[in-house]
């Protein structure tokens, strides 16, 4: 029986890898670097997890030494902003998710390893257009491994209360779906805009179009038919 649906990242909930890109260049032009990361190179980063890791595997790759933590503040400060000023719409099917989560008695749970107050602003905008308030957010934190290590996610099982065979985790990136089978969590690969499907292989199922439906058979295969 499925107790737990668990967003596990930003991604899975707005679509906002675009504004992420734009502030990483943002940010390389106030530290005076000469890297640009177009579309194509921005999505083959997104394998991994972690913005500040991409900025210091970049800057290795380029034999150039850069103050990658500083570079990563400036672009979530960019990306809070932009984020603020563009109020991006949730994801299609989100909504009919969350919809059928409450309607089902599902507890909901924001499952990231970002910034706090990047998570916050997101989870308090999902809160405001749907009336609702996450069972569990959590955020990145210095004590607890990020993504593909499952900590965060036996975290949050362990808070809800919740076993591993009743949660499905629903990622965006092959980092998360890792950190969520890992930890012994069904995980639906929800692709986003510059997230290539193939990246998702290791996920029990796939929602290119449907994550509703895509939510639905999963629930079925586990549990049999949802009531």
């Amino acid at each position: 029986m499925t107790k737990a649906i668990l967003f596990g990242s930003i991604g899975t909930i707005i679509e906002s890898s675009e504004i992420q890109r734009a502030a990483f260049n943002d940010a390389f032009k106030t530290f005076e670097l000469d890297w640009h990361w177009d579309r194509d190179s921005y999505t083959s980063m997104l394998t991994a997890s972690g913005g500040k890791d991409r900025v210091q595997t970049y800057a290795a790759s380029r034999h150039q030494v850069v103050d990658a933590d500083a570079i990563h503040a400036k672009k979530t400060a960019l990306y809070r902003a932009a984020l603020s000023n563009s109020h991006p719409e949730m994801r299609q099917g989100v909504p009919d998710v969350i919809s059928h989560a409450q309607s089902t008695g599902c507890r909901l749970g924001f499952v990231t390893t970002t910034e706090k107050q990047t998570v916050d602003l997101i989870a308090n905008s999902v809160g405001q257009k749907l009336g609702l308030t996450f069972d569990i957010v959590t955020f990145r934190m210095p004590s607890r491994p990020g993504k593909p290590d499952p900590a965060v996610y036996l975290d949050a099982l362990a808070r809800l209360e919740v076993a591993a065979q009743d949660a499905i985790a629903i990622e965006d990136n092959a980092d998360g779906v890792t950190s969520a089978k890992s930890a012994g969590i069904q995980t639906i690969g929800f692709p986003g805009e510059n997230t290539r499907a193939d990246d998702l292989r290791a996920a029990d199922c796939a929602a290119e179009n449907d994550l509703l439906a895509a939510l639905l058979d999963l629930r079925s295969t586990v549990t049999g038919p949802s009531t």
